[in-house]
């Protein structure tokens, strides 16, 4: 003993039995070594079934609704991996490497890989329609055999895939011609015969279901079989059973004491111990002299387990209160002492002393975790298989020594990785795995390791996280791609994709928001209108303030109403201004001869020359004052616009054609741009039907001076000083007037009218096109020879969403006005709000403006615009053929500014757009469907 101390390096413990029984040679010592589950309702349930393992390290008990306990050898508790979900469990068996549970509707098949780990069994689950295991289970020599319901039997060959939907068996049959009633247990004989015990006989099989012979015992579960004899107790005959199948042979009867539950027999085949099926009492029988010992009372209802090392699992009941609990219980005996003499165990344990001592040393020079597996004293120690108690504490306790070394070269690894800053999120990994494994004392030290990797995350991810500040706060930009190019940046998304999961996700979060944060100001600052005194900066383009003059407006002479009279012709002499008026000579006769009119009076120039001296001007026409917000998105597409009308002013040639859905602002664009610069507008509303007198002129009678011409808009417009022509809906011109617009949109910049009259566009003028997608139902493509003349910008409506799932405050921005509590934020204000509320992106500024008011209003034109944009989505994909839905309703800007005034009224998203925009739409179906967008959303 003083040398097992030394050895050991700690007192053995003694083991504290509450009660001794003894029984002759037999004793039975009752113990407290089970630990007991946390779960405190455990004990309500009734154990139904239990089997220990062939070399008695595992024991597994089956509770009532699948609850199961797995135990070691020493009483600890551990989890079964994959447990099977079930009701009840009725049969537990365990076969060398194999576990089979029959959990109801599931036969449950592990595979004991490393048999001491569970953690590495793999199971299988059987549960095809048609087989419900019920009842019976073993394995032996790699067959597995089931009952199931219909009174039938399944073999399945454990080498084959079980892995797969569906199971190829081995045999199967029907057993309903022997008359045992519910079967209750199976038993694989070394003969390969197969025993049916149930509740009215016993019958016995061939492997392929050949019934050989049947016995008029019915044992229920009360049946065990040691090699190929049969134990067999019959309440009803009240007697135990020993029969030979091979020889067809009773052997013996013994008198049966009490209702058996189940039973099972020692290792040396000596004695039999038996469950009571209704109380708490174990019965024991000495099966060499086939008489009945005694009872163990309090111990012993429903089921008993004899473990190859010799101890002994039963249950007991108990009745506290209004309920009945059921503790397993465990017994140690001496009955591993009729197996192997006191001698023989005596030198097992020397040889075992002597390979751990060896051992000992040995780990103390291991400075490599995959060196500890393969010391030969702990492989030939590990071998020793027999169910020694001395035995196996020495084989735990080498197992122990040998994980804490484990544990201790991995933890030197961890902290020699901090120390050279190469720690990855794998390594994070590995300790998170082993914390789960680890027992008590190492799981605080793994723990605190843990902590300081955590550490070292956090200072790395803020080292790096400084970098990319420092980088971008020297970079204008409004695109993300030119912030994710910087090397910083792509340093950052590096360190990230190392981390382990917990920080994987956070630390992408904020990288995107510190970019996003910086894209945020970049496109305010860089999106913004700035009102000059000669010029208007549209983001980053400028274009010139346009400064109208008068323009002199000249006078001619003109004879109108030529008569004859008393054989003269005579005719009506007065003076026109270019625009058109006319005026009449007062103090002179304006009626002239016909040679007075080849050769006009000197007064006729004097009154020329006056009129003319009078300065008769015409104003310049002023564009008209047009309210805009300034969001990023709008001054972006202004920015572009500029760009391409610079381009067409340089050159003096070309169209821009604005191609975009029907309510996405186009013509709002124009107008802005033309109040901004302070240009005329001129609108040309184009369609199929259009005429070559609509661009050109029309004649008109005037009772007074007869017929006229009268100039059209477009003409008016080419000879105005700066004017903005907007061609609206360009794309539906008839074929017979494109001909006559080429001229006009190519480098000659001139309109052919029908008389030969040239009409020459000034090199101030600005021409400006509008049609709807030209790939949508019903919509004329843009001719041919327009194309080639022309620049097309596509105007989206406002961006809501990008591809990182960010949301952007454009449009929202447009209908903030309309509620209470955001209407006084300006741009910036709304725009650090939104992007904290909306996206999450943290900033002081939008801290210190939210409430929850003006959170709730933001919440709202989210909603609204969500649904707006998966109508348009919808519209869409109609449109361009992509979807059979038919949505023909365009969602357009003035829609969503008609439902935000409504949202304080309806204080609720869908119900504004329900209100608002289904009342618009004519088809029943298509109201259906957008409802239903409406409230998918």
């Amino acid at each position: 003993m003083k040398f097992f101390e030394k050895l050991v390096g700690k007192r053995e413990e003694k083991v504290n039995f509450k009660e001794t029984y003894e029984f002759g040679d037999l004793k039975l010592y009752l113990t407290e070594s089970l630990e007991r589950d946390p779960d405190a309702k455990i004990e309500e349930y009734w154990i139904e079934a239990i089997d220990s393992s062939d070399d008695g390290y595992w024991t597994l008990v089956g509770r009532r609704y699948g609850v199961f306990q797995l135990y070691d050898w020493r009483g600890k508790l551990h989890r079964l991996p994959a447990r099977p979900p079930s009701q009840s469990v009725t049969d537990i068996v365990f076969s060398g490497k194999y576990l089979g549970i029959v959990a109801s509707p599931y036969l449950a098949i592990y595979y004991l890989n490393q048999p001491k780990d569970p953690s590495s069994w793999k199971t299988v689950r059987i549960s095809q329609e048609g087989l419900r295991p019920t009842g019976g289970l073993d394995i032996r020599n790699g067959t597995l055999a089931f009952g199931v319901v219909g009174e039938k039997v399944y073999t399945i060959d454990l080498s084959g895939d079980l892995s797969q939907e569906t199971v190829d068996f081995k045999s199967t049959f029907i057993y309903r011609d022997a008359e045992i009633g519910d079967l209750k247990v199976i038993k694989i004989l070394p003969s390969a015969k197969l025993v049916l015990g149930g509740t009215q006989g016993t019958a016995i099989y061939s492997i392929g279901g050949n019934l050989l012979k049947r016995l008029d015992y019915a044992p229920s579960r009360a049946l065990v079989n040691v090699e190929d004899k049969l134990y067999i107790a019959d309440n009803s005959q009240k007697k135990i059973f020993i029969y030979d199948p091979n020889l067809d042979n009773l052997e013996a009867e013994i008198p049966l004491e009490h209702q058996v539950s189940t039973m099972d027999i020692s290792p040396d085949g000596r004695y039999l111990f038996s469950a009571d099926l209704e109380e708490n009492r174990l019965g024991i029988y000495d099966l060499s002299s086939g008489e009945f010992l005694d009872f163990i009372e309090g111990f012993g209802y429903s089921v008993v387990k004899v473990s190859p090392d010799g101890s002994l699992y039963t249950s007991r009941y108990e009745d506290a209160e209004d309920k009945r609990l059921y503790y397993l219980e465990k017994f140690e005996t001496n009955l591993i002492d009729f197996i192997y003499t006191e001698d023989r165990q005596r030198q097992i344990i020397k040889n075992a002393e002597k390979l751990y001592k060896e051992l000992l040393k040995k780990i103390k020079t291991v400075g490599e975790e995959s060196e500890l597996a393969n010391i030969k004293e702990f492989i030939e120690l590990d071998r020793i298989d027999i169910p020694i108690k001395r035995v196996r504490e020495l084989i735990n306790d080498a197992r122990d020594k040998l994980v804490n070394r484990s544990y201790e070269i991995f933890v030197e690894k961890i902290e020699n990785k901090l120390k050279n800053n190469d720690i990855t999120g794998e390594d994070y990994k590995e300790i998170e795995s082993r914390i789960e494994k680890a027992e008590e004392d190492w799981k605080e030290r793994l723990e605190e390791l843990r902590e300081r990797v955590r550490e070292h995350f956090q200072r790395e991810l803020e080292n790096y996280f400084d970098k990319v500040r420092r980088a971008i706060a020297g970079t204008n930009t409004t695109d993300i791609r030119e912030l994710e190019a910087l090397p910083e940046v792509k340093d950052t998304r590096a360190f990230i994709s190392r981390l382990p999961r917990e920080f994987y996700n956070p630390a992408l979060e904020k990288l995107v928001r510190i970019l996003q944060e910086k894209l945020v100001e970049d496109r305010l600052k860089t999106f913004s209108i700035e009102l000059l005194k000669e010029e208007v900066r549209f983001g980053r383009e400028t274009f010139p303030r346009f400064r109208g003059r008068p323009v002199r407006l000249k006078w001619r002479i003109k004879v109108e109403d030529k008569l004859l009279q008393e054989g003269k012709v005579f005719g009506k002499l007065v003076f026109e201004r270019e625009d058109g008026i006319l005026a009449e000579p007062k103090r002179y006769n304006n009626v002239l001869a016909q040679e007075e009119l080849k050769h006009f009076p000197s007064w006729v120039n004097r009154y020329l020359r006056h009129l003319n001296g009078l300065c008769s001007i015409e104003k310049p026409r002023v564009p008209e004052f047009v309210s805009y917000e300034e969001t990023p998105w709008f001054v972006q597409n202004l920015e572009r616009f500029t760009s391409l009308v610079k381009e067409q002013l340089d050159f003096n040639e070309g169209i821009l054609i604005l191609e975009g859905d029907a309510g996405v602002g186009k013509n709002f664009l124009v107008e802005v741009f033309s109040a901004l610069t302070n240009r005329p507008l001129f609108i040309v509303p184009c369609n199929s039907k259009m005429e070559k007198e609509d661009i050109t002129f029309v004649y008109e009678f005037d009772p007074k001076r007869g017929t006229k011409r009268v100039y059209s808009d477009l003409v008016k417009a080419l000879q105005t000083p700066g004017a903005v022509i907007y061609l609206d809906e360009i794309n539906t011109l008839p074929p017979s007037l494109v001909k006559i617009f080429n001229p006009l949109f190519d480098y000659r910049r001139y309109l052919v009218l029908s008389y030969g009259e040239v009409i020459k566009a000034r090199p101030d003028v600005i021409l400006i096109g509008g049609m709807n997608p030209q790939n949508y139902l019903g919509v004329s493509e843009l001719p041919q020879d327009i194309k080639t003349r022309a620049d097309v910008m596509y105007v989206d409506y406002p961006p809501f969403q990008d591809e990182r799932g960010f949301y952007y405050p454009d449009e929202a921005m447009i209908l903030k006005d309309y509620l209470k509590h955001v209407a006084s934020l300006n741009k910036e204000e709304f725009t650090y709000l939104w992007y904290l509320v909306v996206n999450d992106v943290k900033t002081t500024k939008g801290e210190e403006l939210r409430t929850p008011e003006r959170e709730r209003e933001i919440n709202l034109l989210f909603e609204l615009l969500k649904i707006a944009n998966e109508i348009r989505k919808a519209y869409r994909a109609y449109q361009t053929q992509q979807s059979e839905e038919p949505v023909e309703f365009v969602f357009s800007i003035r829609d969503t500014i008609r439902c935000a005034r409504r949202l304080e009224k309806f204080s609720d998203a869908k119900t504004t757009v329900i209100e608002t925009i289904i009342p618009k739409i004519s088809s029943p179906l298509e109201k259906e469907i957008v409802k239903s967008i409406i409230e998918r959303v």
